[in-house]
């Protein structure tokens, strides 16, 4: 396995992840009360978020340029309940993009590994490229974040979602 060095806070996101599905076969990673999303397809809802940032920074550094505007009220708000409180509000549907499909277990586990180092290395490159200060991309509900707060965001998102695949496991368990 090759050892790629993420941020802190990414690695953060990774080791939890791993701590959540660490022994958790395909059936336990597929199974889902009715309504909700099964671990994989969690899995696969956070690899896509993943995958969507760096593409969305990859089109930053080729423009050049950060994507800046002011903060609304309401993102204020927002950035204060998730980036100082670590907290995700309940009851948020997921953008439509970042719905799971359907992978497989075996195709989830290897695609979010890949998907969060190549977000990591390019929230790397807008950091070099436009420093770590000033906002540089939007985020759709937060609004304008720096490179430090998508960090933040992203690990924040991770344990959220790692605490329901935690839920999940203990109630396959009764």
């Amino acid at each position: 396995m090759s050892t790629t060095t993420l941020s802190p806070l990414l690695q953060t996101a990774l080791d939890s992840i791993d701590h959540a599905i660490d022994g958790m076969s395909d059936e336990q990673l597929t199974w889902h009360p009715p309504e909700k999303w099964s671990s994989a397809e969690i899995l696969e809802h956070l690899s896509l978020a993943y995958s969507r940032t760096a593409d969305r920074m990859k089109s930053l550094l080729q423009k050049g340029q950060p994507e800046v505007r002011k903060r609304t009220f309401r993102e204020r708000v927002g950035g204060l309940i998730v980036l100082k409180l670590e907290r995700i509000p309940p009851g948020r549907k997921a953008p439509e993009a970042l719905c799971p499909k359907g992978i497989s277990p075996s195709e989830i586990k290897v695609s979010i590994r890949k998907n969060l180092v190549e977000m990591d290395r390019m929230i790397t490159e807008c950091e070099q490229r436009f420093g770590n200060r000033g906002d540089i991309m939007v985020h759709a509900v937060l609004g304008p974040l720096s490179v430090p707060e998508w960090r933040k965001f992203h690990c924040v998102h991770t344990r959220h979602h790692m605490r329901q695949v935690g839920a999940l496991r203990e109630r396959m368990s009764h």
